[in-house]
């Protein structure tokens, strides 16, 4: 697993575990981010304790959106060591997964959030972690391997 960040000598770092989702839209494969204020971010966000990864997960993404999920599927784990602004130090272990939205179940609780759709190559530097921007950036390279693989296999045909 990769880290990300550099740790400050002196500073004590919280430890905080994460989870965050990249959210395909198969019609115009954009994918959906989250904004607060300037910052924009992966849906998602830390597990509380007695949560697993899907259910923070989950939770996170409803107060975030107001949409529950489907096909979820696993993508990558990093560590970083971040300026968590308010929080503090972090040493943030961040799981992300993959999946899209099913249904709208309710308000997003989180009324400072809106939810965007963005092109992933053309918005993969305005995310405001350096993590995120780092999975983006896999997750962009993941999907030209793919599709590249799948023309490759169509070809053969």
């Amino acid at each position: 697993m990769i880290r990300i960040g550099k740790k400050e000598e002196g500073k004590k770092y919280t430890k905080r575990p994460g989870c965050y989702v990249i959210i395909e839209r198969k019609e115009d494969n954009k994918i959906a981010i989250a904004t607060e204020g300037k910052m924009k971010f992966f849906l998602g966000g830390g597990i509380e304790e007695n949560e697993t990864e899907i259910q923070a997960l989950k939770r996170e993404v409803i107060e975030e959106s107001g949409y529950s999920m489907k096909n979820i599927k696993y993508f990558d784990k990093i560590m970083a060591w971040v300026d968590g602004g308010k929080r503090g130090p972090l040493d943030v272990t961040a799981t992300f997964y993959i999946a899209e939205f099913n249904e709208k179940i309710t308000e997003p609780i989180e009324k400072d959030h809106k939810v965007l759709w963005v092109n992933p190559k053309d918005d993969k530097h305005k995310l405001y972690h350096e993590y995120q921007r780092y999975i983006l950036e896999e997750y962009v390279e993941a999907k030209h391997e793919f599709e590249k693989s799948v023309k490759k296999n169509h070809k053969r045909k």
